[in-house]
């Protein structure tokens, strides 16, 4: 049988990727670091590790297990210390999925705030614009922008937040503002490469364009930067070009245009997902970022 130090020991060998790194973590021998994981794989009569000299990789039932022996972890932990018997240090690793702007306009201003109150607790951030599976991707949490269309995830708004078309004056001055709908469809844009399907609303009808471009870009930072640079018009969140649209980087065109413009700011976890204090001291943390 395996025991409580043998979970904490595998724990430790994912999360500093080796053994010799979990031992000194943990402050053991690499020797008895590799017996608890030989131990624990012969109680479970599996494997969960793929070693050699150069480095570790989870095996499918491995990965399996590492998601869900920590998180039951972290949950023991958590009742250890509501009781007083685990000191108050929030501890462990969280992985976070996000948009670049996101991270880049609200979280990384902010992070070191978050590392010094916090700082026996590594981050693990996936920044991207695409759409991450949080539980085929090994996710805790992810913070996503827009309807919600998964309902097997656990919701929690940030803030409100509705998308805008906007466009660089320089590209104003050169291309002349669009009056109405049916002007768009003359002019350039710039977006995700998954973004090229346009839908406006006008007079009460619905109308579709294919965005025309002269380049696509899959990253929304890079995206605001092209905008602002005058290559086209764009559909941003307004709270991530606030500040540029109050300096005059970018205009607001054609207000209320878009369908489907509302697209609040969500904390999401998978729906399995047991209650643990990083996660949540984490979303008090981003929810602080937006009031």
């Amino acid at each position: 049988m395996y025991s409580l130090c043998d979970l904490e020991t595998f724990i430790a060998i994912v999360e500093n990727q080796g053994v010799v790194a979990a031992a000194k973590a943990q402050g053991l021998s690499p020797a008895t670091v590799s017996h608890r994981l030989s131990k624990l794989e012969k109680a479970l009569s599996t494997v969960l590790l793929f070693r050699d000299s150069r480095r570790i990789r989870l095996s499918p039932a491995g990965e399996l297990f590492y998601q869900r022996a920590g998180a039951i972890l972290e949950a023991l932990y958590d009742a250890e210390h509501q009781i007083g018997a685990r000191g108050s240090a929030v501890t462990g690793l969280l992985r976070v999925t996000m948009p670049p702007w996101v991270f880049s306009k609200f979280v990384m201003p902010e992070l070191g705030h978050f590392e010094q109150q916090f700082p026996d607790l590594k981050l693990d951030f996936m920044i991207t614009d695409q759409f991450v599976n949080i539980v085929d991707d090994a996710q805790d949490v992810a913070i996503r922008v827009g309807q919600l269309a998964d309902s097997n995830l656990l919701s929690r708004k940030l803030v409100n937040n509705s998308r805008i078309l906007c466009a660089a004056p320089s590209y104003i001055e050169k291309y002349g503002q669009p009056k109405s709908v049916a002007d768009l469809k003359d002019h350039y844009w710039v977006c995700l490469p998954w973004q090229r399907q346009l839908k406006f609303s006008e007079g009460g009808q619905v109308i579709n364009y294919n965005a025309r471009t002269r380049f696509t870009v899959s990253n929304s930072d890079n995206m605001t930067q092209a905008a602002i640079a005058g290559h086209g018009i764009a559909i941003k969140s307004y709270i991530a070009i606030k500040d540029d649209l109050a300096e005059g980087r970018l205009i607001e065109i054609l207000p209320n245009s878009l369908v489907d413009a509302d697209a609040p700011v969500w904390f999401l976890k998978p729906q399995n997902s047991l209650v643990t204090r990083k996660t949540e001291v984490f979303y008090e943390f981003m929810k602080s970022l937006f009031t």
